[in-house]
């Protein structure tokens, strides 16, 4: 399951470890911005990757082999 809005952290794959936040932008489809970091702030060596679509972003997770926890 991908959750919008709310932190999570990687327990397994790609950046396992760190943590990723993602944020729905106002495109019409919309689109996606992935921001992941070391801490739960998104303040420490951190980055971002856009993608176009929640097609596009599911593959992006399935990709990196990411299991995230949620925070709920």
């Amino acid at each position: 399951m991908i959750k919008l809005e709310t932190l999570g952290r990687i327990t397994s794959g790609d950046e396992q470890g760190r943590y990723v936040y993602i944020q729905e932008l106002a495109d019409d489809p919309p689109s996606y911005l992935v921001l992941t970091a070391a801490d739960p702030d998104l303040k420490v060596a951190g980055g971002d990757e856009w993608v176009e679509d929640f097609v596009s972003l599911k593959q992006f997770f399935e990709e990196g082999g990411w299991v995230v926890e949620w925070s709920s």
